[in-house]
Parts: structure tokens; sequence; C-alpha cells
């Protein structure tokens, strides 16, 4: 029992340990504000983060962490969930209000094209505290990114029958 018990102890401190360096090095560069924060609950994906893999200098995270930083306020966050409220209202209401719905919906739309906004503005920041051959090197990422991208895309469609066809039996 005592053997079992130290393996399972060493197991976790192990995996605990890793899990606890693969942090590090990712939290190093900011995540990308993706589909950014508000992004429908952060994910790698494809795209992944635009300034991971760049040989960043202490100061130059240190700066980025420091442009990320006052990108979302909680008056912004209290206001979206407001608005998913007020969606989440008119779909359990009796009667449809289109109207409001799409007052609502332009409302978020507007939100959400701030932020995008925010997300930009941020990341040319960032960019431009690369050297050139951090620039360079991040144009060879995003090209990697885009080829990856397109190849997820292609393969998202493989396989699934096209609109108003049934599907092949397998």
């Amino acid at each position: 029992m005592r053997k079992l018990t130290a393996l399972a102890l060493a197991s976790t401190l192990a995996l605990g340990s890793f899990s606890f360096a693969y942090a590090a090095d990712t939290t190093a560069t900011p995540a990308a504000p993706a589909q950014t924060q508000g992004k429908m609950m952060h994910h790698k994906g494809p795209m992944g983060n635009p300034f991971a893999g760049l040989n960043l200098t202490e100061q130059q995270r240190q700066q980025m962490r420091d442009i990320m930083k006052p990108r979302h306020s909680e008056e912004q966050r209290t206001q979206m969930m407001q608005h998913h409220s007020n969606l989440h209202a008119l779909v359990t209401a009796d009667s449809f209000d289109e109207s409001k719905a799409k007052a609502e919906i332009d409302a978020i739309s507007k939100a959400q094209n701030e932020r995008m906004l925010e997300r930009v503005r941020a990341e040319n920041k960032m960019y431009n505290l690369l050297t050139q051959e951090q620039k360079t090197q991040f144009e060879q990422n995003y090209q990697k990114r885009t080829e990856k991208m397109a190849e997820h895309h292609r393969n998202r469609g493989m396989g699934q029958p096209a609109a108003g066809t049934a599907p092949t039996g397998q």
C-alpha cells in the first residue's frame, strides 16, 4: 500500500512540475487576445499566440504584459453579461420581440467591434516592440499559421455531405 501511495504521489508531483514548467513558458508571452478577450472561450486553435516563439527579452515580455493589462474593464464584462442576460430573456419570453432582439444584437456587435479594435491596437503596439529579426520570424509564423488554418478548414469540410444531399452510408 505504501508503494502505491508513493507511486501516486511521485507521479502527481512529476505531472504538476511539468504543468508548472509549461505554464511558466506559455505565460511569459501574452496570450493572443484571439477572438480575444470576450473571445468565445480562449482556445489556442490553429492560430495560437502570434507572439509565441519569438525569443522575447524579459523587457519585451513585461512591456507586452503592460500593454495587454488594461484591455478589459469590469464595466465591459458587466455590460457583456447584461447583454447575454437580455438575449436569454428574449429567448425565453412567451412571444418573440424582433426589434428588441435586433437592438440587443446590434449592441453586442458594437461592443465586440470595440474589443476587436482594442486588440488590434494592442497587437500593433506589441509588434512595434519587436526587433527586425523578430518581425521576420513573426511574419514566417503568420504564414505557417495561415497555412495551418487553411488546412484545418479543408479537413473540416471533408466527409460532410453538401447541403441538401443525403449522407452516404459508411
